[in-house]
């Protein structure tokens, strides 16, 4: 049974979502305001200029130009509350065209993401994960993993991300010490040879010693709810991956019931931006993931790849993970009762790829590196017209 979680409250400041734009300041563009103490107030001034509007719920929906917005915020709103709107659709309209951040790394280095996106290596040491649980453990541990990692960076990942603990749904978590034995041994020889690398991990302990054994990246997939997993992240510097989630792995596809998708998730990972923020991780070092596959739909999941670019508004790099999921095999098979199986989902998982590579994401997660760069490069050539693929890591 779905469950539906109590409403999300609104963004603690006003946030400005663009679903769709047009080309320069006087533009019409298709726009989502949130956060604001009075919508009727704003929809009222804003419709002076002409703009079609339409409130639903704690959201004013709108066509119109950036600039008839912020005339209307600052003729309805009080002067911090205006502010703080035209702080974020500056944010939005500036992030929309262009191309990520470079991301800093704890190390000195930096990865590129404004040259192109990043293709990023999944490295599961776990006996359970939904693609691959067991190929790389427990048998040859942790010869078996380094192996794996080494040969995705001959294939051109620029970033390994090593997990320990599933988080496919159904799965349940495991004692610190266990994940600590899976993961910190790889990790420490994978970056001792020089390798980028991630931890997939919602654990505070977990993510300190990782980046003392050389990680430059955590990966959070619980939603920055954890206070000591971010005074963590702060603390050692880290780049940080901040992913949409609701509940936990064993529980999350029974909280599945949105309004609105896209504006959900949005206003989630603003709201996490913020306790990002207010932990001490600079925004620079933030990237956002929308969740694909955690407590999602199949149409949900649909949905968010196809608003990508959407995410952006938010000013951090988007980072995006769908590859071989379960959505992917029911919606390419026969019979839908009979899913495609993991292995045979690479051309689903590119054609995410390839469209996301589109939508302006800054970091792809994948399996499949060797054909993943294959497809990112003929699809950043497509929507760039830039052949080249250069290198990402840069001493920062």
């Amino acid at each position: 049974m779905v469950e539906r979680p109590p409403p999300a409250p609104p963004p603690g400041r006003p946030l400005v979502r663009i679903e769709e734009a047009g080309l320069g300041p006087d533009a019409q563009v298709r726009l989502v305001v949130s956060g604001v103490t009075d919508l009727s107030r704003l929809q009222r001034a804003w419709a002076s200029s002409g703009a079609t509007l339409e409130i639903q719920g704690q959201r004013l929906r709108a066509t119109s130009s950036v600039q008839a917005l912020a005339r209307a915020a600052g003729r309805a709103l009080p002067a911090q509350e205006a502010s703080a709107l035209e702080e974020s659709l500056r944010t939005a309209t500036d992030s929309w065209p262009g191309p990520a951040r470079p991301l800093p790394l704890p190390s000195g280095r930096a990865l590129a993401l404004d040259a192109r996106p990043a293709v990023v290596g999944v490295i599961n040491v776990t006996d359970d994960s939904f693609s691959d649980g067991g190929r790389l453990y427990p048998e040859r541990h942790p010869d078996a993993a380094v192996a794996w990692g080494r040969g995705l960076l001959a294939e051109g990942a620029d970033m390994l991300d090593i997990g320990g603990e599933s988080t496919r749904p159904g799965s349940r978590g495991v004692p610190e010490e266990e994940e600590a034995r899976r993961t910190l041994p790889v990790l420490e020889r994978l970056a001792a040879d020089g390798a980028v690398c991630s931890v997939d991990t919602r654990k505070p302990g977990i993510a300190r010693a990782a980046m003392a054994a050389g990680a430059q990246v955590i990966n959070d997939v619980s939603g920055a709810r954890d206070p000591a997993l971010l005074e963590a992240a702060a603390e050692t510097g880290a780049a940080y991956v901040l992913m949409h989630m609701r509940g936990t792995p064993a529980d999350m596809q029974r909280l599945t019931g949105y309004d609105d998708v896209v504006a959900e998730v949005y206003e989630f990972l603003a709201a996490g931006l913020e306790r990002c923020v207010s932990a001490g991780i600079p925004v620079d070092r933030v990237l956002v993931d929308p969740g694909i596959g955690f407590a999602k739909t199949a149409e949900h999941n649909l949905t968010l790849l196809r608003s990508l670019r959407q995410l952006r508004g938010l000013g951090s790099g988007v980072f995006v993970g769908a590859s071989r999921k379960s959505f992917l095999g029911a919606l390419t098979a026969a019979d839908p009762d009979e899913p495609v199986p993991v292995e045979d989902r690479l051309e689903a998982s590119l054609a995410c790829a390839a469209l996301a590579v589109a939508g302006g994401v800054a970091m792809i997660r994948v399996h499949d590196v060797a054909a993943t760069v294959r497809t990112a490069r003929v699809a950043r050539a497509i929507t760039t017209g830039q052949q080249d693929w250069p290198q990402l890591v840069t001493e920062s």
